[in-house]
């Protein structure tokens, strides 16, 4: 059960992270003599400062920085290789080199990213300081990647206004705790089509990859041919990543060749291997689909979700699949030497997992880096497995299904094989960590790919299953889980922070200060809300009156461009609108049931009659109907800003209780040939009144 697991984080204590200064001096860089910190004058003009020897990354680092900036509020900015006078701040920015006025500076003031004999990869440091007359920030990174990151910082240290920004003093160092730190900047292709959102423009979607790449971020998901999204990834020294599904043949081929078991999955695109034939086309496919793919960082091999093959030739799976993955393997190194390849364990039996272990252990497996753990790859879940658990595992269960099965992966690996997570952050059911006793009534409004937040659950989840990992390469399938990404993204980075330290950052850096604290309650109020009872619910109109509240408190230059606050606006109109819905559509349920409990034999015709009309009766309010046109007004205005609408919104009419259902009945009832079938007709329906709804959930 993910969201009731109650244990202690685990602290990872080698991680370094290193923060002096701000503490002590909160508000400015000097202290007056008898006085406590000096608040240092605003900033209206920065000059940024590159080194002679910049590379295009810094260069481009440096332009991240202006432009987040000025998209905030309009103060001078230039980027130069030397400090032109004038500026109210100067940010000395760029990686570790041997010489020049970056590295001068950073010795004087001994300045440098964590690390022991050599600097940790893709650390930075930042430190202020006062250079005779002039306000001093050196952000060093320890290489090209790392320059980007001291970026990210800076922008989350800056306290904007509409005319100036404000930066307490600083010295900081830190390392990312985990070398993998993957994520997905889309749309969500049936999101966009659901909510009939616009398409992101170019300029949109590098946004979206810089918010994770600043938050920490180092790997996406991009095209797997090189392309533009493609080329402007790997242009910050990020990493790219892609995939393969093993037996999966594109095009016309025999029927022969037909995987066992996969009736369901597209068509006829899957094969199976064990058939010397569609092996041979499938290794030929992919040698040519191999050598057109980009220089991807990570390669990784599904075994379902979907793909494989329940062939008898092909049992267990698991086997087949994973020396299909070496054979394919060897194709893609061919092309792509740099790369790692990593094999997804999903939707295999016992047999085909013990399989795997046993292949590893055989013999080393150079060409593999190890495992990569996603949706379908636990088997002391049902998600994916409606029998063959791993039983022995509940023995002795540990923290449970969360985390149980990678303790076990650790234990079964050679020591040169790693594990990956690959965890699914986007759905909340239905899903690989999925809420076990959901609202049903938002299950039915809103379904998987809904806008929502679980700070707690996620928090949990994360310090269960990282210690077992070199990192996470998550999944998502649309924007409606962007604060999810942005948390995953800080914790890998830093595991040791608390919660609510995550929680305000996010708040201070997208709402502001004066909204932050309103914001921050509302995010852990929409977790509660997945789950406590709609129709009795105080949470839904206290998540409300939290963002209302929190957009009262916003500056009118920062609400102008504020999107993720308008999808909290619209969530919790939507929200409050099913609320009442849900209560009206109660309350008819109730009337239809004292009227039906009362019917007398002879008049049962009057009876259904006074029924249907109850039934009948409008659900939706004037109340109700300014909550419908203010979550569409907010949905207009996401769009327009970002590209994003809440799905709900479009499926407001759907009824919560079983009303059509319960006026079909009474329907038949009035044709009923004696009023002994009309009596059991209406006890039908006052037993349907009663029924209680229920989410569903798969597996």
């Amino acid at each position: 059960m993910v969201t009731g697991m109650n244990f202690t984080p685990v602290r990872y204590s080698r991680f370094v992270c290193v923060l002096a200064g701000s503490a002590l001096l909160p508000y400015g860089w000097c202290h007056g003599e008898n006085a406590g910190p000096v608040r240092p004058p605003a900033i209206h003009s920065i000059g940024i400062v590159l080194d002679q020897e910049a590379s295009p990354v810094e260069a481009r680092a440096a332009e991240v920085l202006k432009s987040r900036i000025q998209s905030c509020t309009s103060i001078t900015i230039e980027v130069n290789p030397t400090r032109n006078p004038g500026a109210d701040l100067y940010i000395h920015l760029g990686k570790l080199r041997a010489s020049g006025a970056l590295n001068d500076l950073c010795t004087r003031e001994t300045v440098r990213p964590p690390g022991k004999e050599k600097p940790n990869p893709e650390g930075f440091a930042l430190k202020t300081t006062q250079d005779g007359n002039d306000r001093v920030l050196i952000a060093v990174g320890a290489d090209d990647r790392a320059v980007l990151y001291a970026v990210g910082e800076i922008v989350r240290r800056i306290r904007f206004d509409e005319d100036h920004i404000d930066l307490s003093a600083v010295n900081f160092s830190t390392s990312p705790g985990f070398r993998f730190r993957g994520f997905s900047a889309n749309q969500g292709g049936t999101m966009m089509t659901a909510t009939k959102a616009r398409r992101w423009s170019d300029n949109e979607l590098h946004g979206v990859v810089l918010d994770y790449a600043l938050a920490g971020g180092n790997c996406f998901y991009t095209e797997e041919k090189p392309g533009p999204f493609y080329e402007f990834v790997k242009s910050f020294s990020l990493m790219t990543t892609t995939g393969a599904r093993p037996n999966q043949l594109f095009g016309e081929h025999p029927k022969a060749w037909k995987a066992g078991g996969r009736e369901a999955w597209e068509g006829t695109q899957w094969v199976c291997p064990s058939i010397p034939e569609a092996r041979a086309a499938l290794l030929a496919q992919w040698d040519k689909d191999f050598a057109q793919r980009g220089d991807h960082d990570v390669m990784r091999f599904y075994a379902g979700d979907p793909g494989g093959c329940n062939d008898a030739r092909c049992e267990p799976w698991g086997k087949t699949f994973v020396k299909l993955s070496e054979e394919m393997a060897a194709i893609w190194l061919k092309y792509h030497p740099k790369s790692i390849v990593l094999i997804a364990n999903q939707g295999l039996d016992n047999a085909g997992e013990r399989a795997i272990f046993d292949y590893y252990k055989e013999q080393p497996r150079t060409w593999s880096y190890g495992i990569a753990y996603g949706p379908g790859s636990n088997p002391l879940s049902r998600y994916f497995r409606d029998k063959d658990l791993r039983e022995d595992l509940f023995v002795y269960p540990g923290k449970g299904p969360v985390d149980r099965y990678l303790a076990e992966m650790l234990h079964e690996l050679p020591i040169d094989q790693h594990i990956m997570n690959y965890s699914d952050i986007t759905h909340w059911i239905r899903s690989q960590y999925q809420i076990d006793k959901p609202e049903p009534n938002i299950v039915k409004a809103y379904n998987r790919r809904m806008f929502h937040a679980r700070p707690k659950a996620m928090y949990t989840i994360f310090q269960a299953i990282m210690p077992f990992t070199e990192g996470d390469i998550v999944y998502s399938e649309g924007n409606h889980d962007e604060f999810h990404q942005y948390m995953w993204a800080r914790l890998l980075w830093d595991p040791n922070r608390e919660l609510e330290d995550v929680v305000r950052e996010y708040c201070v850096l997208h709402f502001g200060e004066l909204s932050a604290e309103p914001m921050l309650q509302a995010l852990f109020q929409l977790e509660q809300n997945l789950v406590a009872p709609l129709d009795s619910n105080p949470g839904i109109a206290r998540y409300y009156a939290l963002v209302k509240e929190a957009g009262d408190k916003m500056p009118a230059w920062r609400m102008k461009r504020d999107y993720r606050w308008r999808l909290h606006m619209q969530k919790a109109a939507l929200d409050q609108y099913l609320q009442y819905k849900l209560r009206n559509e109660m309350n008819k349920e109730k009337r239809v049931r004292d009227v039906l409990g009362v019917a007398i034999p002879g008049e049962y015709d009057k009876t259904i009659a006074q029924a249907l009309d109850i039934l009948r009766e409008p659900t939706e309010t004037n109340e109700m109907k300014k909550l419908r046109d203010e979550a569409g007004k907010l949905g207009d205005e996401t769009n327009q800003l970002h590209g994003d609408r809440n799905l709900g919104y479009f499926k407001l009419d759907t009824p919560l209780r079983n009303i059509p259902e319960e006026i079909g009945l009474l329907e038949e009832a009035k044709s009923a040939k004696s009023d002994g079938d009309r009596k059991m007709a209406l006890q039908s329906v006052i037993d349907l009144t009663n029924k209680r709804t229920t989410s569903g959930r798969r597996g």
